[in-house]
């Protein structure tokens, strides 16, 4: 995250609500900073990692569009999801129920990992192209790193389902849970 507060700086934040109020009431930006920080509030800091996050995802998702790694549009989620190559399925968040229902049952029957985030325009735009509903990651290091960055802000997603690797989608892991409010280090 960075604040503004000058070339080099930045703060490792835990992106938890109550870990952001409590490091915005105890004013620590300032203090790991070394810098005066303007007055802002954890809701402002939610929407900051928010907007980093998704340039992160759509990032991700362009990369591996040219490498040829997603399969975008019920059909072809569908044949990648039937052939087991899909890795990871992303769902618009503003998908009709009726979709939602159908991919998440799917994605149960295999064992793949499903999670819930951004609009149909927003997922078209990160491919280069118009809205979808549905995206399907077919390589294991892309849906990695979507997930470990789609899991530092809330999204909607069902704690239940399971990756291959029996990690559940939704839950933090152990190493970031012991993490302190903020760490100080480069954005």
């Amino acid at each position: 995250m960075d604040l503004g507060g000058g070339a080099g700086r930045g703060a490792y934040v835990c992106p938890r609500h109550d870990c952001l109020e409590q490091a915005v009431k105890k004013g620590e930006f300032a203090r790991c900073l070394k810098v005066t920080v303007a007055p802002m509030t954890a809701e402002t800091l939610e929407g900051l990692i928010r907007e980093r996050v998704w340039r992160k995802v759509a990032a991700l998702l362009g990369l591996a569009r040219r490498a040829r790694k997603v399969a975008s549009g019920a059909e072809a989620v569908n044949w990648a999801i039937k052939r087991h190559a899909a890795r990871l399925i992303l769902i618009a968040a503003d998908a009709s129920a009726n979709s939602v229902a159908k991919l998440r049952s799917v994605a149960a029957q295999v064992g793949i990992a499903w999670m819930q985030a951004m609009g149909k325009e927003e997922l078209g735009a990160a491919l280069g192209g118009g809205p979808r509903v549905c995206i399907a990651v077919m390589d294991p290091h892309f849906a990695g790193a979507l997930m470990s960055a789609l899991n530092k802000i809330p999204v909607v997603m069902e704690a239940g389902e399971a990756t291959r690797s029996g990690r559940r989608v939704g839950r933090q892991s152990g190493a970031s849970k012991g993490l302190g409010v903020i760490r100080r280090g480069n954005d």
